[in-house]
Order: structure tokens, then C-alpha cells, then sequence
């Protein structure tokens, strides 16, 4: 019958000295099904929901199971769906996407977990979950790969069992509940506005992952706004900008910092923090640099021509297993290339830096160690603040200012924003889109206090020579009588 299912019941049986002794056995189509109760009455409920849904016209059944897969898709678990995203997401994504994508899918499972008394009672701790989760579970094939720790194989255990279900979301009151918990951080306080917009991102991607397997019929989450900030965490801090002579102090004290390692690593990376100063490059960008990338004249001007960036990730995220990601510049395909006009100041410190260290094999003015390989986040980091400490005042060490070398490219824009060159030009130096200029040095293009503190005091000049002007002309004393003035008399 096209309207109904061909499946077959058979008597429900009873197997002796098995913990489920009552068993059902039945056949969808050709294929045939055993399940097994704890009691005959449980065994008599299925087979009564099976027959139910049976007579539902268009259900879809699954072959291995017998049942219908509406069935599975209620009872598919969490865990098992953002691991089968990760899978799908890996081959195309980048190397800080992986990373990105299994930390927010690790703070949103955290708040997904069962909280029943079972599930409480042999759960791993937080720390092992976590671990387990970031580092085994959304690293596709590293389980296969490497040999599991004893404790992280005991969270992935529980994990498989004790997330909730993906249909749980469906709920209106369950969702809100879960992107509740994803605005805060796990220490209690708010989480910036960029993590929490990662963070629904990704669940984004996991609903049209389910609407896709029919788990849902549509996304929900577009239908529940996030509610907007009223400043932007975006924007940079006027207190964390160095200006001038801070970033002058601390270029010089690389060179004199002592340290076995520091007094040789310091005068090489001068130049790296000089090229963030003067030419608004991000960490990446610089560490990805080679002399052929780099027009140095004698005098005037020269140029940087950036064509790609090498940020650190670490090896457990990239195809090579390298630290480093070869990649393009942020934002760009593969082939985008920027151009930067320098300045003399920096075309002489590059053309003093090749000179005194040379470069490595394949031309990168950056490089650290007897080989000369990929200057790492963390030493270029390390030598940063033994500059700050060596030259900086104790308010200053105290204070936020320049505690990153990112604090560098923000120096340079406010610097071009505060001398009224054009945001379209600086944008395009930057590698930014106006828009984001805006957002990100809102303080140096919304304002530019001492213009306007001029032009407001020629505003009040200006009222106050009209009011005096006003006050001299001749006013005529008592109540309006209707007559005319007498001129003459006064």
C-alpha cells in the first residue's frame, strides 16, 4: 500500500538469564529487528509506537535501526553533531579558524552538558572536559593519530553519553537559556562583544548543519536578536597608545637589554617593532617580510610591499604541522598583495638591520635561532616587555600603555588619524576597511578636541562682540505706549 509501511511483528519472546530478557523482533521491508526490555510491557509500548509511525504517511525510516529517523534526529546528542561539523569545516578552513572555531565550540558544549544526577556522578572535571574537547575531540583523526591519555579518554567516554540532545535547542525558553550562558565568560564577568559574536557564529554554523540532517526545520537562532552594546569593544583605548617618545625609548632600549638571549635577540627585533611603528604592519605581516618585499633607497621614501603573513597557531591546527600558518594577509585571498609607503627613519633602520644580520634562506628579514627559522609570538613577546620594563618609569610600567607590540599598529594609525590624513588612506595602509577604521580609532576620527576647542572659542568670541554690539545701540527706556519715539528730546 502506498500509504503504509510494510513491517512485520512477531511475538514478543522471553530469553531467560539475559539482563533484558523481553525481546521484540520485527521487519521494515525486507530488513529485519531485534530490540530488548528490561519487562514485557515496555516491549509492548514499542512495538505499539512503532505501529503508530507506521501509519504516519511519508516517514522516513532508518535501515540499520527499523525505526523512524525523526526518532534519531530527537535523540541525537550534542556532541556528536558539533564533532561531525568540525569534520566537515576542517579541510577548508584556516589554521586560526580550526583554533577559533574548537574554542567557542568548547564554551558552548561546556553549557550543553547533561546535569542529571547519573550524569554528575562519575563527570570529569572541568578541566579535563575542556581538554578534551578543544584538543581531542575538534582535531579531527588525532585520537587515531596519537595515544589518548588515560583521563582524557574518560571525558570523551562521558561526553558521548552525557550532552544533551540537538533537538533540546528547539526550545524557545532552552536557546536563550544556552546564549545566556555564552555571554559570559567562565570566570562570571560579561564577555566582549567580538566573543560572543564568535561564539554565535559558530552556533549559526551548527543549526544549518542540523536543518540540513533534518534536525530542524529552520534555523532559530536569526529570530533572536542580540542585544547591541552601546560601545563597541572594539575600540582601542587612547590610555594603551604609546606616543613618540615611548616608542623611541623602547626601539633604543632593545638595544642595550642584558640577558644572554635578550642582549642578542634585542637588537634584531628593533627592527621588527620599528616596521609595526612606522608602517601600521600587523605581528604577522612583519614576521612574513623579505628583503624582496622591501624598497629601501638610499634617501627618501621607500615601500613595503606586503604579500602574505605567517601567524603562529600552533602545529596541532595546521596541515603542515608547522607552529606557523603560511597564509595571505588578513581579510585577502591568497594572491592580494598591500603596498606601503615608509619613511626615511624606517627605510634606515631596515637597511641598518639587513646589513648587521642579513636574513634567512628564503629572505625573511625576521628569524630566530643557529637556523634561522620562524621568529616565534613568544619571543618577540618576551623581548617586548624586558624593553618596557628597562625604560619605562614605574607609572609607566604600571599603566596599560604599550603593554603589547600590537599597541605598535595603533600607534601608527592614531599618529596618521591626529595629523588629518585622509581614514580612506589610512585604511588602505592599514589593511582595514573604513568601516572598521571607524570602529576600532573612533577617538581619533569622531573628535579632534583641539580643532574643535578652537573653533568653539571663535564661536563664543564671535557671540560675545555681537552681544557688546547689541548692548551700544541706543534702547529706549518704560513700557511700549503706542506713540512714537521723540528723537529729538532724547
Amino acid at each position: 500500500m502506498e500509504e503504509s509501511l510494510d513491517i512485520q511483528f512477531w511475538a514478543i519472546r522471553k530469553r531467560e538469564g539475559r539482563k533484558r530478557p523481553w525481546e521484540l523482533r520485527w521487519r521494515v521491508g525486507e530488513n529485519a529487528h531485534s530490540r530488548s526490555f528490561l519487562t514485557k510491557a515496555l516491549a509492548q509500548g514499542h512495538q505499539s509506537k512503532l505501529t503508530q509511525a507506521a501509519k504516519v504517511v511519508g516517514q522516513e525510516w532508518d535501515a540499520v535501526t527499523g525505526e523512524p529517523l525523526s526518532w534519531a534526529r530527537k535523540q541525537a546528542l550534542w556532541f556528536d553533531h558539533v564533532v561531525e561539523l568540525v569534520s566537515r569545516e576542517w579541510a577548508t578552513a584556516s589554521a586560526n579558524t580550526r583554533r577559533g572555531t574548537a574554542r567557542d565550540l568548547t564554551d558552548i558544549t561546556m553549557l550543553m552538558l547533561e546535569t542529571s544526577v547519573k550524569a554528575r556522578r562519575n563527570r570529569p572535571c572541568d578541566k579535563d572536559l575542556r581538554a578534551a574537547l578543544n584538543s581531542w575531540a575538534f582535531v579531527p583523526g588525532r585520537c587515531e593519530r596519537e595515544t589518548v591519555p588515560d583521563r582524557i579518554a574518560a571525558a570523551l567516554a562521558w561526553l558521548k553519553l552525557h550532552t544533551r540532545p540537538v533537538s533540546a535547542l528547539a526550545d524557545d525558553t532552552t536557546l536563550r537559556e544556552l546564549l545566556a550562558g555564552m555571554a559570559t565568560l567562565q570566570n562570571g564577568k560579561q564577555a566582549a562583544a567580538a566573543v560572543v559574536r564568535h561564539r554565535r557564529a559558530v552556533l549559526h554554523r551548527a543549526f544549518e548543519l542540523g536543518v540540513s540532517k533534518k534536525l530542524f526545520a529552520v534555523n532559530p537562532l536569526p529570530a533572536i536578536k542580540s542585544k547591541r552594546r552601546q560601545v563597541s569593544d572594539e575600540e582601542i583605548s587612547p590610555v594603551t597608545i604609546p606616543d613618540g617618545d615611548q616608542v623611541t625609548r623602547l626601539l633604543g632600549a632593545c638595544l642595550g637589554l642584558t640577558g644572554r638571549q635578550a642582549r642578542v635577540r634585542g637588537p634584531r627585533l628593533r627592527a621588527f617593532f620599528a616596521v609595526m611603528y612606522y608602517a601600521g604592519c600587523r605581528p604577522a605581516e612583519v614576521a612574513a617580510l623579505r628583503e624582496g618585499d622591501c624598497l629601501l633607497p638610499a634617501t627618501g621614501w621607500g615601500r613595503l610591499t606586503l604579500c602574505g603573513s605567517a601567524p603562529y597557531v600552533g602545529g596541532m591546527w595546521t596541515d603542515s604541522g608547522e607552529d606557523h600558518e603560511q597564509r595571505g594577509l588578513k581579510h585577502r585571498s591568497r594572491k592580494a598583495v598591500r603596498v606601503v609607503p615608509i619613511p626615511p627613519v624606517l627605510v634606515a633602520i631596515l637597511r641598518e638591520h639587513i646589513t648587521t644580520h642579513g636574513t634567512a634562506d628564503d629572505g625573511r628579514l625576521f628569524w630566530d635561532g643557529l637556523d634561522r627559522g620562524q621568529l616565534g609570538k613568544g619571543v618577540y613577546a618576551s623581548i617586548w616587555l624586558q624593553a618596557r620594563k628597562a625604560t619605562f618609569t614605574a607609572a609607566e610600567y604600571a599603566s596599560p600603555v604599550a603593554r603589547r607590540p600590537y599597541d605598535l599598529r595603533h600607534a601608527n594609525a592614531s599618529t596618521l588619524l591626529s595629523a588629518n590624513v585622509n581614514p580612506l588612506e589610512v585604511a588602505k595602509r592599514l589593511g582595514h576597511t573604513v568601516k572598521v577604521l571607524f570602529a576600532v580609532y573612533a577617538h581619533w576620527i569622531e573628535t579632534d578636541e583641539n580643532a574643535a576647542n578652537a573653533r568653539i572659542e571663535a564661536a563664543f568670541n564671535a557671540s560675545d562682540i555681537t552681544a557688546v554690539t547689541r548692548a551700544n545701540v541706543l534702547q529706549i527706556d518704560g513700557p511700549p505706549t503706542g506713540q512714537m519715539p521723540d528723537i529729538a528730546a532724547a
